[in-house]
């Protein structure tokens, strides 16, 4: 026997929110068990974000020549903070991407930026245009979608970096 007395009304709106949540669970599909279901997921995932990683690593790329314009227009310090702040972070973060999406290109050219970047403190113009000239090879490998060695362009572009 209880105390209070709720009405039918406030009854049904006190047990809506169980509801919800159930019919919530409901819909959300099971999760696999066995490994191998969590492995193919797994793959099927990665196969995924491999299809979107030169559209989304092309605006990075846009972001850092964007960057680098700035830093074309400025001397010494703010250069410096230019290309050390804001353009290795994304150069690091693209090195570190490629190869996991299937663009091991990606990565090299990022090493051979990140490299250049770390072992200065000022950067003069030709800097400028060896990072500039990076980046239009990174463009070529995600416009072409040079994945794996990239074939014959691969070779050439893996030339003009050593």
């Amino acid at each position: 026997m209880s105390i209070f007395k709720l009405s039918e009304k406030l009854k049904k709106k006190s047990i809506q929110p169980a509801k919800r949540a159930q019919n919530q669970a409901a819909k959300r599909p099971a999760q696999p068990k066995e490994p191998a279901d969590l492995e193919r997921l797994a793959m099927e995932a990665m196969a995924d974000l491999s299809a979107k990683f030169p559209a989304w690593a092309s605006g990075d790329v846009q972001k850092m020549k964007q960057l680098l314009g700035e830093a074309r227009g400025v001397f010494k310090q703010a250069r410096t903070n230019i290309i050390r702040q804001d353009i290795y972070p994304k150069t690091h973060d693209l090195k570190g991407q490629g190869a996991t999406f299937g663009y091991p290109l990606i990565t090299d050219i990022g090493s051979h930026m990140c490299r250049l970047i770390l072992s200065k403190t000022n950067y003069t113009a030709d800097d400028l245009v060896v990072l500039k000239n990076d980046l239009q090879m990174m463009e070529t490998v995600l416009w072409k979608k040079l994945k794996g060695d990239g074939g014959s362009k691969g070779a050439e572009i893996l030339r003009k970096l050593k």
